[in-house]
């Protein structure tokens, strides 16, 4: 079926995500994120994804998010669609500026969640998800969606994980609830990749 079609590739994209550069630069122009604050976990690495619900719902028939808000940040941005490389890598976003929705995943209002992607640096200085990491729970983050409605999320946790065991499952993986996911790069940053050697995961849940 055309949903769990979309599911798989979900999952395999989510997997080849980790091994993708985040910074794609012969070297950060920042210092290197420190790791979160300790929170609510967003996903564990041990752990399986939930069922999903029943829902009668193709999500190929639901509105894509459009845009952006991130209050406590101030970032509010555009969204660019994001697919499968000829590689099977998930695309990260060209621009240090954009925010990125990856297309073969969920979106506001259907199973699965809404995964967003962004760049935290670059040679010339902090991308638009360098302060991702100061995201605490409580704090908002809102989806424009093309029909004109808005989806505003609570953000439960953040965790940061290393790239070589990123917990696709945990983040890509159907849920019971409608969700989203931040991602951006973290951790140590290594010179012959040209990349960080962990994932930040900020997840939200919906709530208005």
């Amino acid at each position: 079926m055309r949903s769990r079609g979309l599911r798989r590739l979900a999952l395999a994209a989510g997997a080849a995500l980790a091994l993708t550069g985040c910074a794609g630069t012969a070297g950060p122009a920042a210092s290197p994120p420190a790791a979160p604050s300790s929170t609510a976990p967003a996903a564990s690495p041990t752990s399986a994804p939930a069922a999903p619900a029943p829902s009668s719902l193709d999500p190929a028939a639901v509105p894509a998010p459009t845009a952006v808000s991130i209050p406590a940040l101030g970032v509010a941005q555009d969204l660019i669609g994001l697919g499968v490389a000829e590689d099977g890598t998930a695309e990260v976003p060209t621009d240090f500026a954009d925010v990125g929705w990856f297309t073969p995943g969920g979106r506001p209002g259907a199973r699965g969640p809404t995964v967003l992607m962004g760049h935290v640096d670059s040679t010339a200085g902090p991308a638009v998800f360098y302060d991702l990491r100061e995201l605490t729970p409580g704090d908002t983050v809102q989806l424009t969606v093309a029909d004109g409605s808005t989806a505003t999320y609570t953000v439960t946790g953040t965790e940061q994980v290393a790239k070589d065991t990123f917990p696709t499952a945990a983040v890509f993986g159907a849920t019971t609830e409608d969700v989203l996911r931040l991602i951006t790069c973290t951790g140590a940053f290594d010179a012959g990749a040209r990349s960080y050697t962990d994932n930040l995961v900020v997840s939200a849940v919906r709530s208005g």
